[in-house]
């Protein structure tokens, strides 16, 4: 008997994108092998996505939250439901991110030829007419140090990589029901670096597919070392020190170099022109450090 196909279901979250969240659901539906369902987690935003999407069609389920739970409480709610409808493997991004034509078959065909415990595969993402490396990086345990993976590691028909982002992040249930849901305390940033590296201490492998393409609509604004300094900048500081500390052979030099990246991220941001900046700052470093998680504090 016919192992039959695994069942795909897309998870999207959303929050006040209208027309790039109807570009992404589109791209997801016109796939040249398409998921058999598309979870949108809706989060609140002004434009609800049921009358973005109206139109779309049957396999598109929204899930709407009464409030806005970041990029992370809706990737974890949005896992959940996709787990609930049978999900052997979710396909993860964001409302600015466009998948090509191929992107989902391409993920599905490298499968069989990766070795066992293949937690995630995810395609390379591009974003200004270029590849945006930072989206798959290797981590080094000692210290907590991130590298982005080397333009030449895209000549590889599948590579093995440490973390990757959740535009284009495709996990399999298995490995979701074993390490549980990303953690949606982080709100925003780093949720998937975490997850990654969750995963990976389950002993589940993450691959870079690079035939699988995600055209990702971040706006040069979006950039962090571009002001004002607020609350993405927050977030970013905390929850990195919060990753690299828990993650990390050496917490207290890990999460110091968080500390340093906070810093920088300050100074870059021109967050001295902000009033009360130093003090977000200094919440920020100290709430990483503490591990105290949850919404914006301002």
């Amino acid at each position: 008997m016919e192992t039959p196909p695994p069942k795909i279901v897309a998870v999207v979250v959303t929050y006040h994108r209208p027309v790039e969240l109807r570009l992404v659901v589109e791209a997801v539906l016109n796939q040249t092998r398409p998921p058999e369902a598309i979870v949108v987690f809706d989060n609140g935003g002004p434009a609800a996505a049921a009358e973005v999407l109206r139109g779309c069609g049957g396999r598109v389920e929204i899930v709407r939250s009464a409030a806005n739970l970041g990029g992370a409480g809706g990737f974890a709610g949005g896992l959940a439901r996709a787990l609930e409808l049978g999900a052997d493997w979710a396909w993860l991004m964001d409302d600015d991110a466009v998948p090509g034509p191929g992107a989902l078959a391409a993920l599905l065909a490298v499968l069989p030829g990766l070795p066992e415990r293949a937690g995630a595969v995810c395609g390379a993402v591009r974003e200004y007419g270029a590849l945006a490396l930072r989206h798959r990086r290797d981590f080094e345990p000692w210290f907590g140090g991130e590298r982005p993976l080397a333009a030449r590691a895209y000549r590889r028909a599948a590579v093995e990589i440490a973390t990757g982002s959740f535009v284009g992040f495709m996990v399999a249930g298995e490995a979701v029901r074993d390490a549980g849901l990303p953690e949606a305390g982080f709100f925003l940033a780093y949720d998937d670096t975490e997850y990654s590296l969750r995963l990976r201490a389950r002993g589940w492998r993450l691959w870079l597919v690079p035939g699988s393409v995600i055209e990702h609509l971040r706006t040069p604004e979006a950039r962090l070392r571009g002001g004002p300094f607020g609350a993405k900048h927050y977030f970013n500081i905390r929850n990195r020190i919060v990753v690299k500390r828990r993650y990390s052979r050496f917490p207290f030099w890990a999460g110091l170099g968080g500390v340093a990246f906070g810093g920088l991220l300050w100074l870059a941001a021109r967050g001295w022109r902000r009033p009360g900046g130093l003090a977000l700052l200094a919440r920020a470093v100290a709430d990483g450090w503490r591990g105290r998680l949850g919404p914006y504090p301002g």
